[in-house]
């Protein structure tokens, strides 16, 4: 039973280090790949990222969407209007939105949209605002993709920011075969991430299909690096938590020791490793995350500049 026991624990350790060695390996490449960002920022084979929002009217978090120097990229937000009419009008102001008219591929069914909106500014023209009548997340990833100008798809819901370079990242990584390699690049550190083909999302039959189901495998890549992440995540332990989980970790480590528990010892080691490895995933998807205070004061600048606006160019 023991040695049972000790092979499970030499099984996990080893697991944790290969995980920690291709995070520091992604880590590795991001940094490389945010120092030449230039040599690539023109979209190298047409590659393009369309970005889909679902309940997203958070200006600071907008404002970080749109906060990628890639070329060939767009912001897709769906919100209801009506139900949301002080968020909908701060953004109508503040982008200077007017009325477009609605047309689709036709690939996917969309039901429920009143109006399409872009911006008159033109370094906002990759801004784009679908009012629709607010339904499931899927069914707004559905009518983003159905006016979404570039053959890759990010589904974001709301508190959900893009790390520097995030854009640049999947572009690379899209980049390193010949186009139409991939399918589905995802990543499961910090929040979890899926940059989906529309080709992918067409054949499942839209977002509440489950499309990531229908990707062959050899049409996958995984990241080992976080791309999305929260202000505060509830998920998170607090420092002073962490840290006397670390204490007790390490006193109960030297406790059983010295009473000669070896099992015991290789126990609380391999927990200590699993606990380190998660605390290493988890400080890299939080070091840039936004601050609240940032949020804060977009928040109270759009709504003093444009609460209580009469003019609704596209509701």
């Amino acid at each position: 039973m023991k040695l049972v026991l000790l092979l499970v624990l030499v099984s996990v350790a080893v697991c944790v280090g290969a995980l920690l060695l291709l995070i520091t390996r992604a880590r590795d490449k991001r940094l490389l790949l945010n120092a030449v960002r230039a040599a690539y920022s023109d979209a190298p084979d047409g590659i393009g990222i369309s970005v889909l929002c679902s309940g997203v009217s958070d200006p600071a978090q907008i404002e970080n969407l749109l906060s990628p120097e890639y070329a060939r990229y767009e912001v897709i937000v769906v919100l209801d209007g009506r139900h949301h009419v002080a968020e909908f009008a701060a953004l109508v102001g503040r982008y200077r939105m007017i009325r477009v008219e609605w047309t689709h591929s036709g690939e996917l069914e969309v039901e429920g949209v009143r109006s399409l909106g872009r911006s008159r500014k033109r370094h906002f023209r990759r801004l784009v605002l679908v009012d629709r009548v607010r339904g499931s997340a899927a069914g707004d990833f559905d009518a983003a993709a159905a006016v979404a100008t570039y053959d890759y798809l990010l589904p974001v819901s709301a508190g959900q920011f893009l790390l520097p370079g995030t854009i640049e990242r999947l572009v690379a990584e899209l980049g390193e075969g010949p186009p139409g390699t991939l399918g589905l690049v995802q990543s499961h550190l910090g929040e979890p991430a899926a940059l989906l083909s529309r080709e992918a999302v067409v054949a499942a039959g839209g977002f509440g299909m489950h499309p990531l189901r229908v990707v062959p495998r050899n049409r996958r890549r995984t990241l080992w690096e976080p791309l999305l992440t929260v202000p505060f995540s509830r998920r998170r332990l607090s420092g002073r938590l962490r840290g006397l989980l670390a204490a007790l970790l390490t006193t109960a480590f030297i406790a059983v020791s010295a009473a000669g528990w070896w099992w015991a010892s290789a126990v609380f080691a391999t927990l200590a490793l699993v606990w380190a490895g998660g605390e290493y995933a988890a400080r890299l998807a939080d070091e840039t995350a936004p601050s609240a205070s940032g949020r804060l004061v977009a928040w109270r600048r759009l709504f003093k500049q444009y609460y209580g606006t009469k003019n609704f160019p596209i509701s």
